[in-house]
């Protein structure tokens, strides 16, 4: 499906560009990790991962269609990963080939995967990936496997800085499952996943704060992000209305003075101190703003598909409301399952639900509910494998009665 998109729309030979193709041809022109923003250079602008795979494609092959055939085929994985996750939580093929389904068959997915030069698809594989690590510790608590978990946290994160969240999450719920007296043997392993994590995203964090003079953990555009979801014009996304960025709102003496700030740090403070005087002084103002960006995170704002036809948002809105009840399904089915498919199932629920709390702190757009949405199609296999067990209970019970 992704190739098919790919090739039928030039996405692979011409995907959208976007600010991590600027940063790489910048590293190729011998400039560095840099791109010009909102009058200043920003150094940190980004996760690096996608904008060094991008680099790599350029310097070797004088291209980003091997970077584009990657994207595909990390999709392709994507869906084989949520098809494992889907097996763990119901016995049987029927759930993991509805899974694997739902997520090739992924309209956000196919097209960021396909035809956008961008991190969502690396995204949510190593969001799956993690979990799927995840499982295959509890199933079976070998050091080997928690390495592998801290290594995919690792990586992950320098791909989008949400992924290490799944470490602490994942390690109380491990603890949660695992009688008391092996509890120094988790904590102990969990301590090595952490720091092998830790190992990979040292070197870009230590790059930052010797580049900037102060700790910077992984970019210098968190605190426009953060402001982004909470100051007076906020919507809760980037976009006010079809025509209209938030920032676009600004007055132009908040305009000017944003501008005039010398670097990308000074320019991250102003956006701080903003966003903190904006909750000082409209703290309920604030609460209605997450409340609403949570609400959008799980359903859709009305700035949702602004740069999209009208009828790609209605496909997806249809392929979304099949997905969330079959999910709804999934967790039903799970839960009166008992453990471990509950265990797994709660897991899945706890990463997904914190993940969008965390989200809604920020700003939220559609794709950010995509990066995670692979996750909860392995619950809609489930739901899926649910009906299809009741359907077949239903003939036989006829049949026998008749």
């Amino acid at each position: 499906m992704r190739l098919a998109v790919g090739l039928v729309t030039g996405g692979i030979r011409h995907p959208q560009l976007l600010e991590y193709d600027w940063i790489a041809r910048s590293m190729i022109a011998g400039r560095g990790f840099l791109i010009p923003h909102l009058g200043v250079s920003y150094y940190s602008f980004a996760a690096p991962f996608y904008s060094w795979l991008s680099f790599a494609g350029y310097r070797v092959f004088g291209s980003l269609v091997p970077v584009m055939l990657i994207q595909i085929a990390a999709g392709a994985t994507l869906a084989a990963v949520a098809s494992l996750i889907a097996e763990y939580l119901y016995a049987g093929s029927i759930a993991g080939a509805a899974a694997g389904l739902l997520v090739a068959l992924h309209p956000g997915l196919v097209i960021y995967s396909a035809t956008k030069a961008h991190p969502l698809t690396f995204d949510a594989l190593f969001f799956a990936l993690a979990l799927l690590q995840v499982l295959r510790i509890a199933e079976r608590p070998t050091l080997r496997r928690f390495i592998i978990f801290g290594l995919i946290v690792g990586l992950g994160t320098l791909s989008r800085g949400t992924v290490v969240i799944v470490l602490p999450i994942a390690g109380l719920w491990l603890l949660a499952i695992t009688p008391k007296r092996k509890w120094p043997n988790v904590i102990r392993n969990l301590i090595l996943a952490g720091l092998c994590a830790a190992a990979i995203i040292a070197p870009w964090t230590i790059r930052n704060s010797l580049l900037h003079h102060q700790f910077v953990f992984l970019l210098s555009t968190d605190s426009e992000d953060f402001w982004r979801g909470n100051n007076p014009h906020a919507s809760g996304g980037s976009h006010v209305d079809s025509g209209a960025l938030v920032i676009d709102k600004l007055s132009p003496q908040e305009q000017s003075e944003m501008r005039r700030q010398p670097n990308e740090v000074a320019q991250a403070n102003w956006f701080a101190r903003n966003s903190r005087e904006f909750i000082r002084e409209h703290p309920l103002s604030f609460l209605r703003l997450f409340a609403t960006k949570l609400y959008q995170f799980w359903w859709f704002a009305p700035q949702t598909g602004v740069e999209y036809p009208s009828a790609w948002r209605n496909l997806y809105l249809l392929y979304y409301l099949l997905a969330l009840f079959l999910a709804i399904v999934g967790v039903w089915r799970t839960l009166r399952a008992g453990p471990p498919a509950s265990h797994f199932a709660t897991l899945i629920v706890v990463f997904v639900v914190t993940l969008s709390f965390l989200q809604s702190l920020y700003y939220v757009e559609g794709r950010h509910r995509w990066g995670i949405e692979a996750m909860l199609l392995a619950l809609s296999g489930v739901g899926f494998a649910t009906l299809i067990e009741r359907i077949r209970e239903r003939r036989k019970s006829i049949e026998e009665t008749s």
